[in-house]
């Protein structure tokens, strides 16, 4: 059974986070060659912090592959650079340009922001550079949540708590989050608005608050509250904390998402023996089961732009791989994205195409960026301990 599911069932959580830096910088590499169409940048005027961020950007980005020369090559990039403004002129061997100019209040901010107005431009979905990752640091029984860019830098402590504050969740155009904040022999739902630096506790029940996902509109949130001591799913409304319950089993019901509509929530439930995914209606219903697997599947995320969920699975070796199903193609189309190494807790980018998700490798657990159309991997964290990242929407 998965660490943080048997956990929630104990209604006990301690998620062992080894200190790092929360701040770490990326080294760029990728496991396999992709399929994505190259690009050159052909002409670069700036200074050259500039030009190796933009070029680290995009390669970060994985929507093209940077090639040194222009020979086969089929974008040809033209740069100006200066603190805090940027202009692109992106053309191919027809002769066509697209042609992007980008401003921000922070020096680097406009390479992270042009970059991603490049990717709406030409793949017409929404680029991943500017948002932001969430994550959980710490050791023993203090552990803090942070936040960094999409590449790992730009690290920020977000909870000073002093003790454990983990599974954080962001809302809606990633000005706010929540998370489980553990004090004592309590735990309670917490909602941080990281634009005016405040925050407050939303679900303090007695017994487990845990688990909370805000709705697509931030007018919600779904949680897991044993309230008559069984784990089930409820849903709050932020505006007066009225409750509405969606489960009453005597299995442990977990980590629930939010269709990108707002109606379904997908959450992970043992009540056929051993943790699976399940679908109920965010307005009450009967749940029923997501996919016909023996496997354990847990840690469920779901796409703002794709409508597919990925999730966490176990191997015959015992370890999880991620998995992938196409909820637009009724649940039917599932495929493996990554068949090695030890994975926990995928979150969506906001491109639809990537997830970040932690790996377990020897005695360190890191932030890496899953390609799920090829496959590959780009590191965001290295040999540190970091743990339930979650990728904040498009800002």
């Amino acid at each position: 059974m998965h660490p943080l599911f048997s956990r929630v069932a104990a209604a006990v959580l301690v998620l062992t986070v080894i200190s790092g830096a929360a701040s770490a910088q990326v080294t760029v590499r990728k496991s396999a060659t992709n399929g994505n169409p190259g690009l050159c940048l052909v002409d670069y005027q700036g200074p050259a912090s500039g030009q190796q961020r933009l070029l680290k950007v995009i390669t970060q980005s994985d929507w093209f592959t940077v090639q040194p020369t222009s020979a086969g090559a089929l974008y040809r990039l033209k740069a100006r650079y200066s603190p805090g403004s940027l202009d692109l002129e992106l053309a191919t061997g027809a002769g066509a340009a697209v042609r992007v100019h980008q401003s921000s209040t922070t020096p680097e901010g406009a390479i992270y922001k042009g970059v991603d107005a490049l990717i709406q431009k030409v793949f017409n979905t929404p680029g991943p550079c500017a948002s932001s990752i969430a994550f959980v640091n710490g050791t023993g029984m203090r552990k803090e949540i942070f936040t960094c860019l999409f590449d790992g830098t730009g690290g920020r402590q977000v909870t000073t708590n002093q003790s454990i504050s983990t599974e954080p969740s962001w809302g809606p155009r990633g000005t706010s989050l929540v998370y489980t904040l553990y004090q004592g022999c309590f735990t309670d739902v917490v909602l941080a608005d990281l634009v005016n630096h405040r925050q407050r506790r939303i679900s303090e029940f007695p017994g487990l608050n845990a688990s909370a996902d805000l709705s697509p509109d931030g007018a919600w949130v779904a949680l897991c509250l044993s309230r008559d001591r069984m784990v089930d799913l409820y849903v709050m409304r932020l505006q007066d904390r009225a409750l509405r319950r969606l489960t009453r089993d005597v299995s442990v019901d977990s980590s629930p998402c939010w269709s990108p509509d707002g109606r379904t929530i997908c959450f992970v439930s043992d009540r056929a023996g051993r943790p699976n995914l399940y679908l109920i209606s965010a307005a009450g219903g009967t749940p029923r089961r997501l996919l016909n697997t023996a496997a354990e599947t847990v840690s469920p995320a779901w796409s703002h732009v794709s409508n597919k969920i990925c999730f966490a699975t176990r191997g015959f070796g015992g370890e999880y791989a991620l998995g992938l199903v196409d909820y637009g193609k009724g649940g039917r189309a599932m495929q493996p994205v990554i068949t090695n190494g030890r994975w926990e807790a995928p979150s969506w980018a906001p491109d639809g195409r990537h997830v970040v998700a932690a790996r377990k490798g020897g005695k360190a657990r890191d932030l890496c960026i899953v390609d799920t159309w090829f496959g590959t991997v780009l590191p965001v964290t290295r040999a540190g301990n970091y743990s339930l990242p979650s990728w904040s929407p498009a800002q």
